[in-house]
């Protein structure tokens, strides 16, 4: 199974590196197999491979803040996602990965829809949606607009 690694931290472009990783075993009671589909790059990456967040783990390392996959087996007493499902990996999980073990109750099945927009949901769309909905007052005849690569509708 291939991942993405790094061995030492700094320049992106240095240090990561595509390694074969054993493939995960099958999942225990509680846990789900998520085959990762999209696992984005975000700030919080590049910032981790410089180390320029501080006391990261121990080297080498799979690397990867967001990911989106679908559920490829469940563990006994699973019962919040099946086989199939769509879901988010957990923040922080390591995703750049073809496949991982996740804790069920980090994941919810996600509706139908872009898989790169799904990719992004645990990221800038839910930041936007909380300071929209807590901090501001909005019209909803604003429509909708746009945040960086992120499109936000003011009726949320």
């Amino acid at each position: 199974m291939k991942a993405i690694q790094i061995k030492f931290y700094g320049d992106p472009l240095e240090v990561l590196e595509v390694v074969d990783v054993p493939e995960p075993e099958a999942p225990g009671a509680d846990q789900v197999l998520l085959g990762i589909e999209i696992a984005t790059l975000n700030k919080h990456d590049l910032l981790f491979i410089r180390n320029a967040l501080g006391s990261g783990p121990a080297l080498p390392t799979i690397v990867g803040n967001e990911g989106f996959g679908r559920v490829l087996a469940i563990g006994r007493g699973v019962e919040n996602v099946k086989v199939g499902d769509r879901a988010l990996a957990p923040v922080l999980s390591q995703t750049w990965r073809e496949k991982m073990i996740v804790p069920a109750s980090t994941l919810f099945p996600l509706p139908d829809g872009d898989p790169h927009q799904l990719a992004m949901l645990s990221g800038n769309p839910p930041t936007a949606a909380l300071i929209l909905n807590e901090y501001t007052q909005l019209n909803p005849a604003i429509g909708s607009f746009r945040t960086a690569p992120t499109l936000v509708s003011a009726v949320l």
